[in-house]
């Protein structure tokens, strides 16, 4: 008789309870990645006789102040000589000298000294020489695993619950644990994100087609350093609200720890796809914009985007194309409209193995080049 009492106390107190879907999947890959910075040549201090807009006071050789006219001179197109930069050092050490010995001056007779040695410091850094940097190139085991939990149930109203965390290990590193898990709540076409959100910058298009086997620090990107997912952290903490109807797709979102806000709307007619993107952020550096677009054909693909970061303006094109049955190559260039910095661009191949996938990439930036070559796999 007990026994069918708790058989049937169990079931009536499962019978409300909706069934859970959980699943456990991952990815590893592992491989040798190179990173070379390009050689910087030696550079001449420089000095002009152009005089700085703050007006040295004059210490007394008996330690007096005198407000007076000596100005420092600062950085221009002639180059320093010998002479010019031992008077430099030595003006930065009588300028610390002066404040040591006058600390019983008045606020504005310190504030003058202040000055002054700021003033002659940064005189002398104008006017140092630097030093040559020969060309560094490290090469070095890379790897990483990854586990993704994820879990949803559905309810008798049809809302669909659900919760995703992640555990990653990029290159031995020990003691990781899960991060900031996600939430979510969808019905129909909307949903809602909460927790490590994951924002509206990548719904813009505003990436086209990175390359290797880490994706070589994701070049192919308008620009980096939004709110966004994080995979080890804890993430933005805010809130996602997405509503897809058809092909449209648009969303908002808010960041709990920035306060930061995005939004995104993306489009697509056949080979055609359109997407754009912004964050307006507390800072105007944290402001950020973007639009893309995309077309299909046979055998590959071609992506522009176009993204500006505070008044950063960035172009990228990229593409890839399947040279053959199980393998394809990738390529892209980023102009980030800045004189005086190199354009940013990129070439990979992806074999198919069968159940894996071999990378190879090498990306051509700003501060010299990365390479990378290795395996990947997904379960």
């Amino acid at each position: 008789m007990k026994k069918i009492l708790f058989a049937t106390t169990a079931l009536v107190a499962t019978a409300s309870v909706a069934a859970a879907d959980v699943t456990f999947t991952g990815m590893g890959r592992f491989g040798v990645k190179s990173v070379s910075t390009d050689a910087v040549a030696a550079v001449a201090g420089k000095m002009t006789t152009t005089a700085q807009s703050t007006a040295a006071a004059a210490v007394g050789a008996d330690g007096t102040i005198t407000a007076g006219a000596v100005t420092a001179a600062v950085v221009g197109t002639t180059a320093a000589t010998d002479a010019e930069k031992l008077s430099a050092v030595n003006a930065v050490a009588a300028a610390r000298v002066a404040l040591q010995n006058n600390t019983t001056a008045t606020a504005v007779a310190i504030a003058d000294l202040e000055a002054d040695l700021a003033d002659a410091e940064a005189n002398l850094a104008a006017i140092s020489d630097t030093a040559a940097v020969a060309k560094k190139t490290t090469t070095d085991i890379t790897s990483r695993m990854q586990i993704d939990v994820k879990a949803s149930v559905e309810l008798d109203s049809g809302i669909t619950l659900g919760a995703a965390t992640r555990f990653r290990s990029t290159d031995g590193a020990a003691g990781v644990g899960f991060n900031a898990p996600t939430f979510t709540m969808s019905t129909g076409g909307l949903t809602l994100v909460v927790g490590n959100n994951y924002g509206q910058m990548y719904h813009g298009n505003m990436s086209v087609n990175n390359v290797g086997l880490t994706g070589l620090g994701f070049e192919a990107d308008v620009f980096t350093g939004f709110d966004e997912y994080s995979s080890n952290g804890t993430g933005p903490q805010g809130a996602d609200v997405n509503y897809s109807m058809g092909n449209l797709s648009m969303g908002v979102s808010h960041a709990k720890g920035s306060g930061s806000t995005q939004a995104s709307v993306s489009y697509s007619a056949d080979a055609l796809s359109f997407g754009a993107s912004m964050q307006d952020g507390k800072a105007k550096a944290d402001d950020f914009s973007s639009v893309g677009v995309g077309y299909a054909f046979a055998g590959g693909s071609v992506n522009l985007a176009y993204g500006d970061n505070n008044g950063t303006k960035t172009t990228v094109l990229g593409g890839t194309y399947s040279v053959a049955a199980a393998t394809s190559v990738t390529a892209f260039v980023k102009d980030t409209n800045t004189a005086g910095v190199k354009n940013v661009y990129g070439v990979g191949v992806s074999h198919d193995l069968g159940g894996a996938s071999l990378k190879a990439g090498y990306v051509d930036n700003a501060a010299g080049s990365v390479a990378d070559f290795g395996i990947v796999f997904n379960f």
